[in-house]
């Protein structure tokens, strides 16, 4: 189904679905249509497990939730009547990508004594960025555990939170999988499957407080292709792409919907906000929250920051926050 959405940008969308690439890629109908159909060459079966989420927002979104001392849903889903939803995505780190290698090195059973450090080469979507943003200039990172469990006991009644699968939303350039966390008393979602039913093969799946996440389209643009050779079988080297240098393909990411309805707040502490508060670069394009005086070209709170603005920001609310030294 397609639709435009709250930042008018028209995208195809799947209910209740995590359609792989495979499965979408002969597919006329999808915009992102010509980067997936063509054969780019891509690295197989790379297995991120991730323990950490990150909200990012702008600076009006930053001082709403200090103020409030949580976190609040915003409407925007799938469903006609526009659930309240907190968006998350994950928070990849250096770690998580070595990681993610040296199980491939494993699974593929090649030689990790003698193999360079090739993933990050093909690390390079807005995925993997964690330094920039298109979405604002203040991040929140906070384990899912923690997150999850702050939601039982403050959504949930205490029960366990059910995770589903909520769909696929597919951009120009971009294919977006969406989980999504509910309270078991909320039916809205019933006819979405249960993640935790899903089978190994999945897009995403849950796992011991970890989203593991079988990625498909690690790179924004191309530069490099896998490669092995006959005098070194066992070795993955990352060779140049010379008639590929820079071109534009699809990649795919995964995001966390936590349902918080209407009038309630997902709360954490004031000090625990600060204290997992960083500041980031204003990635280009930058799709943050919308502004009507964006087009009268005046300045305002939902506006871009540049970085040392926001490290500014971010760095005095840690000194606010900080207690008096007592002599």
């Amino acid at each position: 189904m397609k639709r435009t959405n709250a930042r008018r940008v028209k995208e195809t969308y799947f209910y209740g679905e995590h359609l792989t690439i495979d499965a979408m890629r002969d597919r006329e109908d999808l915009p992102c249509c010509i980067s997936i159909i063509n054969n780019f060459p891509q690295l197989p079966e790379i297995e991120f497990h991730i323990s950490k989420v990150v909200h990012v927002t702008t600076k009006s979104g930053l001082e709403r939730i200090l103020k409030s001392e949580g976190f609040r849903g915003f409407k925007g889903g799938f469903l006609g009547h526009d659930p309240h939803l907190l968006w998350w995505g994950l928070a990849i780190e250096d770690a998580d990508i070595q990681i993610a290698e040296d199980r491939f090195l494993e699974k593929k059973a090649l030689q990790k004594s003698m193999q360079e450090p090739f993933l990050t080469k093909f690390t390079t979507s807005p995925a993997f960025q964690m330094d920039k943003s298109r979405y604002g200039n203040f991040k929140f990172t906070f384990s899912l555990g923690d997150m999850l469990q702050k939601y039982r006991e403050q959504i949930c009644g205490g029960d366990g939170p059910v995770m589903r699968v909520y769909g696929t939303t597919v951009y120009k350039q971009e294919i977006m999988y969406t989980v999504i966390v509910h309270s078991p008393s909320v039916t809205e979602f019933d006819q979405y499957p249960d993640l935790n039913e899903c089978g190994n093969d999945a897009v995403c799946i849950f796992n011991n407080n970890n989203i593991v996440w079988r990625a498909q389209a690690l790179s924004e643009t191309h530069y490099f292709k896998p490669v092995t050779h006959d005098e070194r079988p066992h070795i993955i080297e990352a060779e140049e792409i010379v008639h590929l240098q820079g071109r534009a393909v699809v990649w795919d990411h995964v995001n966390v919907a936590f349902h918080v309805p209407q009038g309630q707040t997902l709360r954490l502490d004031k000090k625990s906000l600060i204290q997992n508060l960083t500041a980031c670069e204003a990635a280009d394009p930058f799709i943050g929250r919308w502004c009507a005086n964006k087009n009268l070209r005046r300045p305002c709170t939902c506006c871009p920051c540049t970085l040392p603005e926001a490290q500014s920001i971010v760095a005095q609310l840690k000194v606010e926050e900080r207690p008096e030294q007592t002599s």
